[in-house]
C-alpha cells in the first residue's frame, strides 16, 4: 500500500489540474480580504473572525476543492489503464486492494493539503485585517476541515466509481463535470425552489419557516450531495435571537452545529462508505486490460 501511496502522491502533486484549480481559487479568495480591508469595517470579536473564515473556506474552498476531488477520482483508474502503467504496477508483488488503497490514501492526503492551505490563507488574511485570534478559531477551523475532508473523500470515492465503469479518461472527465453541474448545482436549486413554494403555501410563510423547510428538504432530498450536507450543518453555527424587530446573531460554534445535525453527518459518513465499497469492489473485479 505504501508503494502505491508514494507513487500516486508524487503524480498528484505534479498534475496541472491541482495547481490550476488552487490558483483560480486563490485569485478569487484573496481579493475578498482586500475589499474587507478597503471598506474599513473592523472585525471586533473572535466569533466574527471564525464566522468569516467558515464562510470563505466552506464557500470558495468547498466548491473548487470539490471539483478537484471528483476529477482526481474520475481519472484515477482509467488513465492508468490507458497509459499502461496499471499493468506494470500489477506485475509487481502487490495486491489490487493494496494498490487502490494506496492511491485512495494519496488522493485523500492531497485533498487535505488543499483544505489546510485554504484555511491557512484564510487565517493569515484575518490576521492581516487585524481580527482577534483565539482558541475557538483553531478549534472550529479544525472541525470544519474535518467535515469538508469527509465530504471531499466522498467525492473522490464517487470519482473512483466513475473511473472504474468508464474506460476512457476523457469521457470520465466529461461525465464528472456533468454530475457536478446537475447534481451539485441544478438539484440544490430545484430543492430550494420547492422549499420556498411549500413555505408560501403553508400557514406561516415567514423566513424562519422557510429556513426550517429548506434544511428539512436538503437533508431528505439532497442526502447524496455532500457539500449541501455541510451547508446545512454549518448554517447552525450561528443562531438568531431576539424578536423580529430587534434580532441579534450569535455564533455558537461548529461543535454545536454538528450535534444539532447528526442526520446530515450520518449522510456524509454512510454514503462515503457505500461509495468506497462500490469502487473497491469494482476495481477488484474489473478487467485491467
Amino acid at each position: 500500500m505504501f508503494w502505491g501511496f508514494r507513487l500516486e502522491f508524487k503524480q498528484s502533486l505534479r498534475t496541472k489540474k491541482l495547481w490550476v484549480i488552487l490558483g483560480v481559487m486563490m485569485l478569487l479568495y484573496l481579493p475578498g480580504f482586500y475589499l474587507q480591508k478597503a471598506s474599513g469595517e473592523e472585525i471586533e470579536t473572535v466569533q466574527q473572525a471564525v464566522s468569516i473564515l467558515i464562510n470563505n473556506v466552506n464557500g470558495l474552498g468547498g466548491f473548487f476543492i470539490a471539483i478537484l476531488a471528483l476529477l482526481m477520482g474520475a481519472t484515477a483508474i482509467n488513465s492508468e489503464i490507458e497509459k499502461g502503467t496499471l499493468r506494470v504496477a500489477m506485475s509487481k508483488p502487490i495486491k489490487r486492494l493494496s494498490y487502490i488503497g494506496g492511491k485512495f490514501l494519496a488522493h485523500t492526503v492531497v485533498v487535505l493539503m488543499a483544505l489546510l492551505l485554504t484555511t491557512l490563507v484564510g487565517i493569515v488574511g484575518l490576521a492581516w485585517l487585524g481580527a482577534p485570534m483565539g482558541s475557538q478559531l483553531v478549534t472550529d477551523s479544525l472541525l470544519l476541515n474535518g467535515l469538508l475532508l469527509l465530504a471531499m473523500v466522498q467525492l473522490v470515492a464517487l470519482g473512483y466509481i466513475i473511473s472504474t465503469f468508464i474506460k476512457s479518461s476523457s469521457t470520465a472527465l466529461g461525465v464528472a463535470l456533468v454530475v457536478m453541474f446537475v447534481v451539485f448545482m441544478i438539484m440544490p436549486a430545484i430543492v430550494q425552489f420547492v422549499a420556498a413554494k411549500d413555505t408560501l403555501l403553508s400557514e406561516n410563510p415567514d423566513w424562519e419557516a422557510y429556513q426550517e423547510k429548506s434544511e428539512e428538504y436538503k437533508t431528505k432530498y439532497l442526502f447524496y450531495v455532500p457539500t449541501t450536507q455541510i451547508d446545512v450543518i454549518v448554517s447552525d453555527a450561528t443562531v438568531v435571537k431576539g424578536d423580529v424587530t430587534n434580532p441579534s446573531v450569535e455564533y455558537v460554534g461548529i461543535g454545536h452545529a454538528i450535534k444539532s445535525n447528526l442526520a446530515n453527518l450520518f449522510n456524509l459518513v454512510f454514503l462515503t462508505l457505500v461509495y468506497l465499497a462500490i469502487a473497491f469492489y469494482r476495481f477488484l473485479r474489473m478487467d485491467l486490460r
